[in-house]
Formats: C-alpha cells, sequence, structure tokens
C-alpha cells in the first residue's frame, strides 16, 4: 500500500478500522485513539482499499456473523490474501476498484465520523 508502519502497527490500524463493522455501536473515539499518530490519508487507504472490503460484508448481512470484533490475525491474514489476489488478477483489480468506490460511497459516514476526532 505505500504507508510506513511497521506489521505489528499496520494490523492494530486494521483491527480498530474494522470496529465500525461489528454488529455493536461504535465507540469513534477509541478508534481515533487507537490510530492517533497515522497519516488520514493513509488511514483513508487502509479503510477502504483493505478493511472494508473484507469486513464490509458483515454489516450487510442480516445476521452478522461478527458480533464483538474481527480477530487482528484472521483480519490480517484475509486482507494479505485479498490485496495477493489484487496484484496477480486484472479482473480483481478492476472488480476492487469498484468496490472500493462503491464503500466510499455506502460507508462515508465512517470516515467522516473517525476524520472529525483525528
Amino acid at each position: 500500500m505505500g504507508h510506513l508502519l511497521t506489521e505489528p502497527q499496520l494490523t492494530d490500524v486494521r483491527a480498530a478500522l474494522s470496529w465500525p463493522f461489528n454488529d455493536f455501536p461504535t465507540d469513534y473515539d477509541y478508534i481515533a485513539r487507537e490510530v492517533e499518530g497515522v497519516d488520514p490519508d493513509v488511514l483513508y487507504k487502509i479503510l477502504y482499499s483493505e478493511v472494508a472490503p473484507v469486513c464490509f460484508t458483515n454489516l450487510a448481512a442480516v445476521l452478522p456473523t461478527i458480533w464483538t470484533g474481527f480477530d487482528p490475525d484472521s483480519l490480517r491474514a484475509s486482507i494479505e490474501e485479498r490485496l495477493a489476489a489484487r496484484k496477480r488478477n486484472w479482473f480483481r483489480r478492476q472488480f476492487d476498484k469498484a468496490l472500493v468506490r462503491w464503500l466510499q460511497y455506502n460507508y462515508g459516514y465512517i470516515w467522516k465520523e473517525i476524520s472529525s476526532r483525528l
């Protein structure tokens, strides 16, 4: 992605940014504290290009499977798998570009809440 975060930092940031996709009310102040110090442009890209494509189906489901939080290691593995598939396959890249645009539109309120607290 081009950000300068260590693997543990990136895992923590991704985990924090996954909270809005849980079934419980979101504590945006907590998320802002967890991602403090990271460039907002980097956070935006991680949120919509990495985290949201993996997690949004939980919000869209009638009965969400994740209620209390995504496991950070499973989340990291799912994101890395998706990024690798995107890199390998032209069609997947095009599909994900469209998906990211859709996610930015439909879940734009998430970034507004987070960015207003940074």
